[in-house]
This record gives structure tokens, sequence and C-alpha cells, in this order.
């Protein structure tokens, strides 16, 4: 990730866009069951949507809307979720989306009033995700989509197995 120089440090957070749909895509592609492909569906949904509403935010502010990245750790993902339980996989992941929310929480420590709204909802996103995978990760299921699922415009139907 870049350094914290404004507005281009937002281009992490589209980045981390990007990232977040290869893994989830990478992921329901794999799932393991129903419920597990909804969950993985959903994230995937919200990384997608996300996208989609920061580029007028970047193309604004003059920053890159090229999606080209490396995207080699999507491979560890597919392998991590293939040999972990659900679980121990959400736990596993527990640490990567923090340095996530971390990153997010300091742009928007840098970033101008005008802009606090957006770089608040960037916050938002990732802190729902963080509640999602520490949630799994205790085991607790009921609920734990839900923060996540109130951001989307276009919310993905509820498998009846799930």
């Amino acid at each position: 990730m870049s350094d914290l120089t404004y507005p281009a440090c937002i281009r992490d957070l589209y980045e981390s866009e990007i990232l977040g749909e290869a893994v989830f895509l990478a992921l329901v592609e794999i799932a393991k069951n129903p419920r597990e492909r909804y969950h993985l569906g959903t994230l995937l949904q919200l990384e997608t949507e996300t996208k989609a509403r920061l580029r007028p935010f970047l193309f604004e502010r003059g920053v890159s809307l090229n999606e080209a990245m490396d995207l080699t750790v999507v491979d560890g993902a597919v392998e991590g979720y293939r040999a972990l339980d659900w679980q121990e996989f959400a736990a596993a992941n527990i640490p990567i989306v923090e340095g996530f929310l971390s990153r997010f929480e300091a742009i928007f420590d840098v970033g101008p009033a005008k802009d606090r709204d957006i770089l608040q909802s960037m916050v938002h996103h990732e802190a729902s995700i963080l509640k999602w995978v520490t949630k799994e990760s205790e085991g607790i299921s009921r609920g734990s989509l839900d923060d996540v699922i109130a951001q989307l415009q276009y919310p993905l139907p509820v498998p009846a197995e799930a």
C-alpha cells in the first residue's frame, strides 16, 4: 500500500476492492456448501458494488481507475480455504481484515472534510467485514452478514440451504 499522501492514498481503497473481488470470486467458485457459497457471494457483491461506488470519487480526484494489479495472493486465499474448516478460515482472515480497517481509518484521518462521508463509508465497509469474519470464527452465524447486506443495493437471494 502507498503512503498517506492524499488523494493518491485513496487508490488503496480501490485496490482493496479489486483484490477483495478477485478473492471472493475465486472462493465462491469452490465453495464447500450452499451456506458458504452464499456468504462468499454476498462478500463478492459488496466488493463489486463498493468498487463501482468508488469510481466517480477517484475519477473526480484524478486517481487512476486501472484495475491491473498483482493478484497472486488470491491463490493463497484459495489454498487456505481448501485446507481449513470454515471457522478456522474465518479466524485466519481476522488479522488481514484488521489491517485493511486500520489503513482505511488512517486514510479517513488524512482526508479533507469534503470527503468524510465516502471515507467513513469505507471504514464502515471494512468494519462490517471484520464483524462478519469475527462472528463466523466464533461459530456465531446468526446476523453475521447483517451489516454487509445493509450496504448492498443488489443483495443476493438467500438460498433455502443457507
